[in-house]
């Protein structure tokens, strides 16, 4: 099979979240292009990947990427893409991008002494060494594909540079993602084919928000949260995926960068 563009291929971990979904849903149509759908629970993933409007877009499924287990997670996912170009062998590779959409949130009922030992040690695990080694892992194979652009795609959060009160080992994490982008970013400036991007989708509309007016401690933060949230003024992952996803096809961002979807349209009034 011969495609009249290079082909692209974009893994999306947390696919199965809101945010995840509508970058897959975003992505979808092109004849060009292949998906791979990342995360734990493989019903969730096919029940995904049969509900988007895909188009001629092709659409693979991983299934078992648990977070907390980053070296069998990157295994599975680089395999998949390994899989995904052989199907296409001889065909010029346009994009090879990897989105990281995965994270949860930390207790939002916590100041940063009151986390144990365990949690802290649970939570960095899946919100930030999972993401370091599946970074590591996939430009070690990326580098190799003899893809035109290569890029790491970190969803990030205003966290990851402003602090907020309950939000330690959150704000910690992205943080630590955000400075990881940065130096991948400085080790491949002479390499045009790498790009890495930190992208903050803002406060979405869905379940993690509700979860966040519902926990957090600071009550200044809940009331800003739930007037957003009664004005209309939290953002919609698809209107939020649409900005990022023409950041990366438009290529023309600088590497290692920390872009805030408030960078691209004016916050709410």
């Amino acid at each position: 099979m011969s495609y009249a563009k290079p082909i692209q291929v974009f893994a999306v971990t947390g696919a199965s979240g809101a945010l995840g979904r509508a970058i897959v849903q975003t992505l979808a149509g092109p004849a060009n292009r292949h998906i791979v759908l990342v995360g734990r629970d493989q019903r969730t993933l096919e029940e995904l990947a049969g509900e988007v409007a895909a188009g001629d877009s092709v659409l693979h499924v991983v299934s078992g990427a648990d977070a907390a287990q980053p070296g069998a997670a990157a295994e599975a996912v680089v395999a998949k893409l390994l899989d995904v170009l052989a199907a296409v062998g001889g065909e010029r590779v346009g994009q090879l991008v990897l989105v990281h959409s995965a994270g949860t949130l930390s207790d939002l009922r916590k100041r940063a002494d009151q986390y144990g030992n365990d949690e802290i040690a649970a939570y960095t695990t899946v919100n930030f060494v999972s993401f370091a080694v599946l970074a590591a892992r996939f430009l070690e194979f990326a580098k190799d594909t003899g893809a035109e652009r290569i890029g790491v795609v970190n969803i990030s959060s205003l966290l990851a540079i402003q602090p907020f009160a309950n939000w330690g080992l959150y704000a910690a994490t992205r943080a630590g993602r955000d400075q990881l982008m940065r130096v991948v970013a400085l080790e491949h400036a002479n390499d045009p084919r790498v790009k890495t991007l930190s992208y903050a989708p803002g406060p979405l509309v869905g379940d993690m928000q509700a979860s966040v007016r519902a926990e957090i401690a600071d009550p200044a933060q809940r009331e800003l949260y739930d007037r957003l949230h009664r004005e209309g003024k939290l953002v919609r992952p698809a209107d939020t995926a649409r900005l990022m996803c023409d950041l990366v096809h438009a290529w023309e961002f600088e590497s290692g960068a920390h872009v805030d979807v408030f960078d691209l349209v004016p916050p709410p009034a």
